[in-house]
């Protein structure tokens, strides 16, 4: 069956992008960065092909978070929705919880396993890396 494109955005409406292309992987990471960064006790990614990802409606804010990494967010609002760069520079990672139907795209593995918050329960089997996934 062929890839059905998701679209996403921000809180606020201000900043909104299209997923052209089918993720590669669906993960979470544990990593301090993406919990400071958004706030939360981890983040919930689909890595998508840098070439199937397109911003449609305003212009995000960028962070660059690391020596290879630049966080895309809502200037407006603060939604964060995209990170470019990391590991594996192919691939976009787009915030899963910043999707219109967040639901189709669960995640199978888990990165920064090493440093999850002791209280941080998932109901669901995940493959399990101590640090980045290496798909990602």
């Amino acid at each position: 069956m062929a890839f059905r494109p998701a679209e996403g955005g921000c809180l606020c409406g201000a900043v909104r992008y299209r997923i052209d292309a089918e993720p590669k992987l669906a993960d979470i990471c544990h990593c301090s960065m993406c919990r400071k960064s958004a706030g939360a006790p981890f983040i919930a990614w689909i890595a998508v092909p840098h070439t199937g990802f397109h911003w449609t409606k305003g212009e995000p804010a960028a962070y660059r978070s690391s020596k290879d990494a630049t966080r895309y967010f809502c200037g407006r609002c603060g939604s964060q929705l995209m990170m470019r760069g990391g590991s594996n520079a192919e691939l976009d990672g787009v915030l899963i919880g910043s999707l219109d139907e967040p639901a189709r795209f669960v995640p199978t593995a888990e990165g920064w396993a090493s440093v999850k918050l002791p209280w941080v329960k998932l109901g669901l089997p995940l493959e399990s890396h101590p640090k980045d996934n290496p798909a990602f």
